[in-house]
């Protein structure tokens, strides 16, 4: 998981025209945008601007009615959720999808056999697996839930149930990570111990990251580029103070 040493920014995704389409209801209209490696970008908009079906089309859960999505150069429209992953996009949801009845050391080690298509056998207890130990090691080192391995998922507040799914995310070795409201349902400092780390695993780690969010300051704080949506169409990219100045923001998402 560590940075590798050469960091000159290339494109790791590619959207082009993307588009999706309900029973006559257009729900992302003509959506392009770029992500540098290793960037951190948000996507903001107000309730209906068509993020979470953006989230569906990029990780296959929706088929697009027509447009591009190149991860790396290579296509992945028409690839299945599961194959979407392999090719390297890791997606954490609002709601945390985690097996709230195993350990924490037992979700990530899952995330981890799945990454690495290992398989049950009797005959070598996956248990005792040196590799595999290291690698869960050092993911819960990496989010920093080292302290609570043995913990049971059911038994953690809903800040670190958020470091859990994070967790087996970066256990499957992703190069693009897609956030989905990060911090809905924290307090302020769970907010916080999210925001630093995810600028932590920006610096320490190969990924780049996708985020949606509504708290304006976790947008501010975290992304270098802001993509806006409104009624399923980009209406400004840029940097904060980009975003911050366009009148057409101002209009749409903070109804000024």
């Amino acid at each position: 998981m560590k940075k590798s040493v050469n960091t000159s920014s290339h494109s790791v995704l590619k959207v082009s025209n993307l588009t999706k389409d309900f029973s006559g209801i257009r729900a992302v209209n003509q959506v392009s945008f770029e992500l540098s490696s290793g960037s951190i970008t948000a996507v903001i908009g107000p309730n209906g601007a068509g993020k979470t079906t953006l989230y569906n089309l990029l990780s296959g859960n929706l088929a697009p009615t027509s447009g591009s999505v190149k991860l790396e150069g290579k296509e992945i429209v028409g690839l299945t959720p599961d194959r979407i992953v392999q090719a390297g996009i890791g997606r954490s949801f609002q709601i945390t999808s985690v097996f709230p009845n195993l350990s924490v050391e037992q979700n990530i080690r899952v995330a981890v056999i799945s990454r690495q298509q290992k398989q049950f056998d009797f005959w070598n207890n996956l248990e005792s697996d040196r590799a595999l130990n290291e690698a869960i090691r050092e993911i819960l080192n990496l989010v920093g839930i080292e302290t609570l391995a043995k913990s049971p998922v059911s038994l953690l507040s809903h800040g670190d149930r958020s470091l859990v799914e994070l967790a087996i995310v970066l256990a499957l070795k992703p190069n693009l990570i897609l956030l989905d409201e990060p911090t809905a349902g924290m307090s302020r400092e769970e907010t916080q111990r999210i925001v630093q780390l995810i600028k932590h695993l920006q610096q320490s780690t190969d990924c780049t990251f996708l985020i949606t969010e509504h708290d304006l300051d976790v947008v501010f704080n975290l992304a270098e580029s802001i993509v806006v949506m409104h009624q399923g169409k980009i209406i400004a990219k840029g940097n904060y103070q980009e975003i911050s100045d366009s009148s057409e923001v101002r209009r749409v998402y903070l109804g000024t």
